[in-house]
Order: structure tokens, then sequence, then C-alpha cells
């Protein structure tokens, strides 16, 4: 009986500190998770961190065949389509390989959005999800956006700006409905824009500053 019982009892060894292994990216990928607990502050934290490692899972497993799309190839499939027309999925994505957009790539874009292979798509919302993968740093990616929807001297109407950053919205967090409506009503009779006119713009720079404390590692 007493053998059994200090069966029962026994402390499991706890190797020293000096035998941990501690995974190279564990320190990263907290510190992200971290963040992204403090900015949402969500009301059920198992929900959120259940979701959110397996987007991240999700995510990962499609970095083995990624080359990410470049300004250049968004912008020849964005020449090609018809302002507001929706298009089957199939077609967009015959369109997308067309420019060289590596097919590994296009797989990520579709799981990451949801977007199905038999539905009928906003090709633009399709389109500024593989913008979101041209940069790390959301002004690069909106000088991106300018590159790559802009016309002569990359230059956008003022309501296909505030469009594409709407849709942006969707794809990064930082850009809330109301810092949107701020933006819009701050460019309120600009007809049309570069990315020199919203840089230097004061909502846009509060826009970026908080959108990079949101997502820039701690030094």
């Amino acid at each position: 009986m007493l053998a059994g019982l200090r069966r029962i009892l026994r402390v499991r060894h706890v190797p020293a500190v000096s035998q941990i292994k501690v995974p190279p990216n564990l320190a990263d990928v907290l510190k992200a998770y971290t963040k992204e607990v403090i900015r949402q502050q969500p009301a059920d934290i198992l929900e959120f961190s259940a979701k959110y490692f397996a987007h991240l899972s999700k995510a990962s497993d499609l970095t083995s065949d990624f080359i990410p799309p470049t300004v250049s190839q968004i912008r020849q499939v964005n020449v090609q389509l018809r302002a507001n027309q929706l298009l089957p999925a199939a077609q967009l994505l015959d369109l997308c390989k067309g420019t060289g957009v590596h097919e590994g790539t296009l797989k990520k874009v579709w799981q990451l959005g949801n977007f199905g292979t038999d539905a009928k798509l906003n090709p633009l919302e399709v389109l500024m999800l593989m913008l979101t993968m041209t940069a790390n740093e959301l002004p690069t990616v909106v000088n991106n956006m300018f590159r790559a929807f802009g016309g002569e001297g990359a230059r956008l109407e003022t309501p296909m700006f505030i469009q594409l950053v709407t849709l942006l919205s969707k794809w990064d967090k930082s850009l809330t409905v109301q810092k949107c409506n701020a933006l819009k009503e701050s460019l309120d009779g600009s007809e049309s824009l570069v990315f020199k006119d919203v840089q230097n713009h004061a909502v846009f720079q509060d826009l970026m500053s908080t959108s990079a404390d949101a997502k820039a590692p701690e030094s």
C-alpha cells in the first residue's frame, strides 16, 4: 500500500533550466499573439485564441509554396477589369495566372479570403488581399495601391481611393470604420489624389501611427 502511495505521490522529474530547449520563434509568436489580444480585447479569450492559432496555422501551412505577388502583376489584372463587374472565380483565377501570379500564392489568397471557387467575386476585394502581400508596412501597401490602381502619375480618383481603403480595412483591422469615415470626411471636396497628398495628411498619419503601434514588434 505504501509503495502504491509513493507511486501516486511521486513528483515527475522536471528538467533543469539549462536542459529546456525553447523553440527559436516562440518569443515572436507569443509577442504577436499578446498584441492581438491587447488590441482586440476579446470577451472570450479561449475562443479567440483557438481561432487565432488556427488561422495562423492555416496561413503557415501555405507559406512553403508561396511567392509574393508583385505590384505589376496586380496592376496587369486590374487593367483587364471592367468597373463594378463581378467575375466568376475561375475567370479571375485565369486572369491572375495569366500575369504570372504563382499558383501556390493564389491558393493562399483564396483560402485566406474564403473566396470559394464557384461564386462570383468582387475582383478588387481579391486584388486588395493580394496587395497586402506586397509589403509588411501599411504605408508601403497604400503606396503600392496607388501604383497598382492609379492612372497616369499613379493618381487615383478620391472615391476610388476611399473604396480601396475600405476594402483594405477588411484585411487590416487597425483600419476601423470610424477611421475610414474620418479619412473620407477629411478628403471631401478632393477630386483625385497621389500618394504624397495623403502621406502628409493628418488623419492618414494618425491612422498609420495606430497601425504601427498595433503591428510593430517591440525593440
